[in-house]
């Protein structure tokens, strides 16, 4: 009894000795790497508002993609002139423009939107007026027959809003209401910004994408799309 007594006191004593040798190894490598950094206020803040954008930036692209489905499957019964209708809102909200600056105000390529342009004059959506400013240039103006067009497609984008919002409190729909029209509002003041930090994020390695692979511009198709 008296063995088994000194054995299993050898065996606690070597796994003491060992417990401290692993403690004083940590102490050691603690020691040389030096005191843990403290995170300022002002970091810890930065961090959380990078992830609350993360976040924003998930759920708007869920949303997105959603709608992008649901417009997949109505392919078929679209009306064709629904991209280029985007053109004849901007024009109905924001007043005449010249096309080049149409095309600037959305960020598209001209050709694309002076494609589109063609379309809507010649379904009598728009008419080209001379520029009082210059009449040399001419100006895009929507014709009543674009104005009552534009009235019935915000009737009919309501219509399949309605249902999403239809039991939500008053309240949540204003504050709702008011914060998309914030983010819209920013989003066109910093869009080159947005449009900067978009292509770096989207952008491959060079050794991944080869010395001429030309980059793809999201601005192109988002005319085609929007509506």
């Amino acid at each position: 009894m008296q063995k088994v007594d000194v054995l299993r006191k050898q065996v606690l004593g070597g796994f003491e000795k060992g417990a401290r040798s692993v403690t004083s190894d940590i102490a050691d490598v603690v020691t040389l790497a030096g005191p843990t950094p403290e995170v300022s206020a002002d970091e810890q803040s930065r961090d959380s508002e990078v992830d609350q954008a993360a976040e924003i930036a998930d759920a708007m692209v869920s949303l997105i993609h959603t709608y992008q489905n649901l417009k997949s499957r109505l392919a078929n019964s679209l009306d064709p002139e629904l991209a280029s209708l985007f053109l004849l809102v901007r024009l109905v909200k924001g007043g005449p423009k010249r096309a080049k600056e149409l095309a600037d105000a959305m960020c598209a390529d001209q050709s694309t939107v002076s494609r589109q342009v063609a379309g809507l004059v010649k379904s009598g959506l728009i008419e080209r007026q001379a520029d009082p400013d210059d009449g040399r240039a001419s100006i895009l103006v929507p014709t009543e027959l674009g104005i009552d067009r534009v009235r019935g497609h915000f009737v009919n984008r309501g219509q399949g809003v309605e249902p999403i919002i239809a039991d939500w409190p008053d309240a949540d729909r204003g504050q709702f209401l008011r914060l998309l029209r914030q983010y819209n509002t920013t989003l066109e003041l910093k869009r080159d910004e947005v449009i900067n930090s978009m292509a770096r994020g989207h952008s491959l390695p060079q050794a991944v994408r080869g010395p001429h692979t030309t980059l793809h511009s999201p601005a192109h198709d988002r005319t085609e799309r929007s509506n």
